[in-house]
């Protein structure tokens, strides 16, 4: 194994503890704060809007400055949005801090993408950036064990451990290979990926597998709170490093399963599961199943990873990767954005995580829907040199 592959799944568990290190020590900091369930998710997903908004820009970025200057930048801006948190027990400070280490892990998160889609070995791009997004899911559950003792020596250290890892990673980059020279004009620009149906349609799937498993990452301590009414969400972290790592071991699983079964039928087979499951969430208040539930949807959320990006890999030259890459991932980043805060409000406003579910089920429906009638006749992803047909 290569030092740029060993160097890309130690930044999935780099940027796992960054983007998880609120919800293990959820009631501590709102306490620091002062804040509701709906300021405290507005501090959560702070990272995720410029995460999901640095998607496209980190793509073109990525294309042309190289992978080894892109992670250099990620962790320099994750090192400076992990410390500046640390300065003072302000929720703007928070906020602040968060959403430039969003820029940082958008960046490093397509590098990291690209650089396995490139340097694979074998030619299986998507195992290896199931296994990159494995690791990112197990990694995660390092913060939910470790961050609950970490806070007794005081709350800053929940941001400066991170800041600390990221000053261990940068000097790990100058020994990352340089990827190709490419030409100033990719091969398929981002208005002609924005033109084609399918790469829509693949980052919508992305957004209900990742963002609905995220969600559950961030919620489902507080979830079990509320249906046990015995524990706070804090004592109950345990049960989001679950959720973490179900979601870690079905996406290293999904990695082999798309050596063996076709993409698309891994893609439909997994949202349907999820369809059923978040309507079952919202039905059900027995704390044990609702647990069950929420570690299926962790792993039918999880196991479909590989096969989204192998198809969107392969779906665009090496020059113009990076920006097909972002494109889907903005959209999955969206909806994680956008299913941390509807739980929020859902929490606040209607008095129950449930409603987020109900939500959810139909969504998934109508999508599976779509995505069945566009990819039915295995449509190629993207017309002209670069397609590919995703049979």
């Amino acid at each position: 194994m290569t030092f740029d592959i060993v160097f890309a799944l130690l930044n999935g568990i780099n940027l796992s503890i960054i983007i998880m290190n609120i919800p293990p020590v959820l009631s501590e900091l709102m306490d620091l704060y002062g804040v509701s369930y709906t300021r405290i998710s507005v501090l959560m997903s702070a990272l995720l809007w410029m995460h999901a908004a640095m998607q496209l820009p980190a793509g073109m970025i990525v294309d042309r400055l190289g992978i080894r200057r892109t992670q250099f930048l990620s962790l320099v801006c994750l090192a400076v949005g992990n410390a500046i948190p640390a300065i003072s027990p302000d929720l703007a400070w928070g906020i602040g801090g968060r959403m430039i280490a969003g820029l940082g892990t958008g960046l490093g998160w397509l590098a990291t993408l690209k650089m396995l889609a490139i340097w694979a070995p074998g030619g299986r791009a998507g195992a290896f950036q199931a296994f990159f997004a494995g690791i990112f899911s197990l990694g995660s559950i390092l913060a939910y064990l470790l961050l609950p003792l970490i806070i007794r020596a005081g709350w800053r250290w929940v941001f400066l451990i991170p800041a600390f890892i990221c000053l261990l990673m940068l000097a790990l980059v100058p020994a990352l290979r340089p990827t190709p020279a490419f030409p100033a004009n990719p091969s398929l620009s981002l208005r002609r990926i924005a033109g084609i149906p399918s790469p829509w349609v693949l980052g919508i799937y992305h957004a209900l597998s990742y963002g609905s498993m995220l969600s559950l990452g961030n919620w489902v301590p507080s979830l079990l709170a509320e249906v046990s009414l015995r524990q706070t969400a804090t004592q109950l972290a345990w049960g989001g490093a679950l959720v973490m790592l179900v979601s870690g071991l079905a996406r290293l699983s999904g990695g082999f399963v798309i050596l063996r079964i076709s993409p698309l039928t891994v893609l439909h087979g997994s949202l349907l599961m999820l369809c059923i499951l978040f309507a079952g969430m919202a039905a059900i208040r027995e704390p044990g199943v609702v647990l069950g539930l929420a570690l299926l949807a962790a792993w039918f959320g999880s196991i479909n990873f590989g096969a989204l990006f192998q198809l969107a890999s392969r779906s665009a030259a090496a020059d113009s990767l990076g920006t097909m890459l972002g494109f889907v991932n903005l959209l999955g980043n969206l909806g994680a954005v956008a299913f941390t805060l509807l739980f929020g409000w859902s929490k606040d406003t209607l008095g129950s995580f449930t409603w987020g579910f109900a939500i959810l089920s139909p969504l998934a429906a109508l999508t599976l829907v779509v995505g069945w009638r566009i990819f039915k006749n295995g449509r190629p992803i993207a017309h002209g040199g670069a397609g590919r047909c995703i049979r």
